[in-house]
């Protein structure tokens, strides 16, 4: 569709202030910048946040080595002024009239759009076991990681003063998930813990042996079973020196105020409860009819489209085929950023009336933190351990921040720390090289 300035603007309309949602809009207006301000292209971004959310960070917002601002920036500093930001909940699309529904603080507002760019994500999968919603925890949603990083030095507060058995439940955290995310949760929870315990040194006096203590339950006979066998033979070593008990070939069955029950009927009890069981695809209502994949995520073709006209997709919420043809794409933030890029690419090359052009990342690798130098990952599919793991992953990371201002304050902040090996997670707490 293109822009004579004898028709009225262009209306592309982005629905999602995550990866994907947030580097489109930026792709975008990087690309059509001259018809935003001439008001040829009218672009809005819809955005449950009014900040992006960078979850790459989760570890060590909780180990305390990432400030937590570094973590989130405000949408506002992200996007050109001709951006217009809308802070509300996409509710519904309507194909046909081609309008989107939006639920703000001030009311129900409907949008309407040419090109319209689904990237709505998905969230943690919280309705999965019976209790997890009420009394366990999940990282992704923003709130929930800042709620829990409270939660963890207030467990500590309140074993100072509890009887021993109290302060054992207090002490003890529970990690459903033994893939990359449950494996570094687990040991970014216990670096934490440990770290409390030992800045009020009559709680320290008074702990049992074997505290705090941290239970991982994984459903496989292998931590990170997706990953090379090197890089789960290397988490599983770092994770036994840590002191982290895995419980191997089990599986969360339900959560209470008083821990959580396994599926062989046993109770873990537990004040703290984390799922790192994977997230469930946002679905958008008026999409139904759509090809949706086995996951419930909108099919795509090679240009990131789907099969309603001016309708693309992105991110977690899309099934968007790889260059290889081996499958669709898999749900991380690295494929949701290259996601949001070529859809912004793509919508601007359809705006301007050029060809369009498929989707050829190949993808780049994957790693997490299990301390500091401790990294288990791989690269183009080589895994990846120790140190060369870990900085990969810091660089990347930093890299891909979308704010260089914010990114070069987190990388300062690493950089004034000394020393780093005092970070890694061992038996014996958080001062182990």
């Amino acid at each position: 569709m293109g822009t004579d300035q004898s028709h009225r603007p262009v209306r592309v309309v982005v629905l999602g202030g995550g990866y994907s949602g947030l580097w489109a809009a930026r792709r975008i207006a990087r690309r059509l910048g001259g018809r935003l301000r001439s008001g040829q292209v009218l672009l809005t971004l819809v955005s449950a946040m009014d900040h992006h959310a960078f979850h790459g960070w989760t570890a060590e917002v909780i180990t305390g080595d990432v400030r937590p601002e570094h973590a989130r920036v405000p949408i506002d500093r992200l996007l050109p002024a001709e951006v217009t930001r809308l802070y509300g909940e996409a509710t519904a699309v309507d194909l046909g009239d081609r309008t989107a529904t939006v639920q703000t603080t001030a009311g129900t507002r409907v949008v309407r759009y040419d090109h319209l760019v689904v990237a709505v994500g998905s969230r943690d999968a919280r309705d999965r076991i019976d209790g997890l919603r009420a009394h366990g925890w999940s990282v992704k949603d923003d709130g929930h990681l800042q709620a829990l990083n409270v939660h963890l030095g207030e467990v500590a507060q309140a074993a100072t003063g509890s009887d021993p058995a109290e302060r054992d439940r207090l002490l003890t955290a529970v990690v459903a998930g033994g893939g990359l995310a449950g494996t570094e949760m687990a040991a970014a929870i216990l670096q934490r813990l440990r770290d409390e315990v030992a800045a009020r040194p009559a709680l320290a006096a008074a702990v049992a042996p074997g505290l705090p203590r941290v239970v991982l339950v994984h459903s496989h006979d292998r931590l990170v079973s997706d990953m090379p066998p090197r890089v789960g033979d290397y988490a599983a070593r770092l994770v036994c020196e840590a002191g982290i008990e895995v419980r191997y070939d089990h599986r969360l069955a339900a959560v209470t105020a008083d821990g959580a029950t396994l599926d062989d009927g046993g109770l873990v009890r537990s004040a703290t409860v984390l799922s790192a069981l994977g997230q469930d695809v946002v679905r958008l209502p008026g999409t139904e009819h759509l090809d949706h994949d086995e996951r419930g995520r909108l099919v795509t073709d090679a240009f990131l489209q789907t099969a309603a006209p001016g309708l693309w997709a992105g991110g977690d919420v899309a099934a968007v085929p790889r260059a290889d043809g081996s499958g669709p794409c898999r749900s991380d933030a690295l494929w949701a950023i290259s996601h949001g890029k070529h859809l912004g690419d793509n919508v601007a090359r359809a705006v301007t009336g050029r060809d369009l052009v498929p989707f050829g990342f190949r993808g780049l690798g994957r790693a997490a933190s299990l301390g500091v130098g401790r990294g288990a990952g791989e690269l183009y599919g080589y895994p990846l351990v120790g140190w060369p793991s870990w900085l990969m992953r810091w660089v990347l990371f930093h890299w891909f921040m979308p704010s260089r201002r914010v990114a070069l304050a987190s990388a300062a902040g690493w950089l004034r720390r000394t020393p780093w090996p005092s970070r890694r997670v061992s038996r014996q707490g958080a001062a182990a090289s």
